[in-house]
């Protein structure tokens, strides 16, 4: 399934969504344009319960945005597509599914941002992974900028930001960057491994966790409070709670509905 630069794959409840845009998996605007509808009929599949995003082939996850489009960009033409990225963007952040970047390879500018969107990042050993837009005298308009701080520190993100410099995958690891490294041949079963655990859990709490997570990062502490407390008490009517606490009770797998 899918288009030739955007191939789609399911495998049970999970949904592998695949870049395949040779040789670098450049993140052109008809690439976007693709993933964001895959990304959206994912979305609205009620039998998906986790979406993975990965690259084609052994060497590149996304190498960004294509340089040949960039080079054509003026201030009008750069926020017409900036804001199409964006958008985007936030479609993987806002997902009330799960979602994980599997990093087959280098991951530069957009496609390092990508992958800050999703929840969680898995990267082979030999990866590499950076915000290299510096070096063009541009900066990063996908998130860089705010997604990285939130993950790794202001300082460490400074520093990817300002010097360009890509960092390998056990760095990235070990300042939070990516939350598993893996040997190249077993990137796809750790991924699985992971979206398989994920898509076991109810996902109306699932949804509304991740709702309460970004209330914590947009509002003031006390407001975050409430909401915390108002997604609790919603959950509570939920049948999959009801589901949920009996299987408990039961000793026994639940079988959640997402209602």
């Amino acid at each position: 399934m899918g288009t030739d630069l955007v191939l789609i794959e399911r495998k049970d409840s999970v949904q592998i969504i695949t870049i395949n845009n040779p040789p670098a998996n450049a993140l052109s605007g008809i690439v976007i344009g693709e993933l964001d509808k895959a990304l959206s009929h994912a979305l609205s599949d009620n039998t998906v319960r986790c979406i993975i995003f990965t690259g084609q082939g052994s060497k590149v996850f996304a190498s960004g945005a294509d340089i040949k489009e960039l080079d054509g960009f003026d201030e009008k033409r750069a926020l017409e597509v900036i804001t199409r990225v964006k958008a985007f963007c936030g479609h993987i952040i806002d997902s009330p599914k799960p979602t994980i970047a599997a990093i087959n390879g280098v991951a530069f500018g957009g496609g390092l941002e990508l992958s800050l969107c999703c929840d969680f990042r898995v990267a082979v050993e030999k990866a590499r992974l950076g915000l290299p837009e510096i070096n063009l005298a541009v900066m990063p308009g996908s998130g860089g900028t705010q997604l990285l701080p939130l993950l790794i520190g202001m300082s460490r993100a400074r520093w990817i930001l300002l010097s360009g410099e890509a960092i390998t995958a056990d760095r990235a690891l070990g300042i939070g960057l990516i939350d598993r490294v893996t040997p190249a041949g077993s990137l796809m079963d750790e991924t699985m491994e992971m979206a398989k655990t994920l898509s076991s859990k109810g996902p109306i709490a699932y949804a509304s966790i991740k709702k309460a997570l970004k209330a914590g990062m947009e509002m003031p502490f006390s407001e975050a409070m409430k909401e915390e407390t108002r997604l609790f008490a919603a959950l509570c009517n939920s049948l999959d709670k009801v589901e949920g606490v009996r299987a408990f009770l039961e000793k026994r797998k639940p079988e959640f509905v997402g209602r």
